[in-house]
């Protein structure tokens, strides 16, 4: 009588290259997810770099005094004018009158860890009303102060060649009046 069927050992082999398939294809997904990651913060960060001086000039805003009507910070009001999704974005250090945004949320870190926190003041308005970007100060570390650091934070810094900063003036000198 002949039995139809897989033996242990075939089973066994079946698993051993099912395990060594997984071991080599999840670093990878993990890798593509925070590359993915990376190249949204980088969309959010270019949308933002346009439409924060096009609002300014737009509605006349003084970016010099307290936020516009409505908004707790200028970190609101630069996550509303950019359309940013709060889950990925939040108050620099999450003070209330805070001018600066940076990316929030639960990150991975070297280690394969997951954390949740921030990369830094990314965009910020200083009080002299300059909208700044300055991937410099992108803090690669995560904020558990994990030592191998953040990878998504560490991956967006490292997508911005040297003296890629803007500074981009947005208050008026009043040259110009409505």
């Amino acid at each position: 009588m002949k039995r139809s069927g897989f033996s242990m050992i075939e089973l066994v082999f079946v698993i051993v290259i099912l395990g060594v398939l997984a071991a080599v294809a999840v670093p990878r997904f993990v890798t593509t997810r925070t590359d993915a990651q990376v190249a949204m913060a980088r969309s959010d960060i270019a949308t933002v770099l346009k439409a924060i001086p096009a609002r300014v000039f737009a509605e006349n805003i003084d970016p010099t005094g307290n936020p516009p009507t409505g908004f707790s910070s200028w970190a609101d009001w630069m996550i509303d004018t950019g359309g940013l999704d709060r889950g990925r974005w939040g108050h620099q250090g999450g003070a209330a009158n805070s001018r600066a945004i940076t990316p929030t949320g639960n990150v991975q870190t070297a280690d394969g860890t997951t954390t949740h926190g921030g990369c830094g003041p990314i965009i910020q308005i200083d009080a002299d009303g300059n909208l700044i970007f300055d991937p410099s100060k992108i803090d690669r570390v995560s904020s558990t102060g994990n030592a191998q650091g953040n990878v998504f934070c560490a991956n967006l810094a490292d997508s911005y060649p040297s003296n890629s900063n803007r500074i981009i003036p947005l208050a008026t000198t009043g040259a110009v009046k409505f």
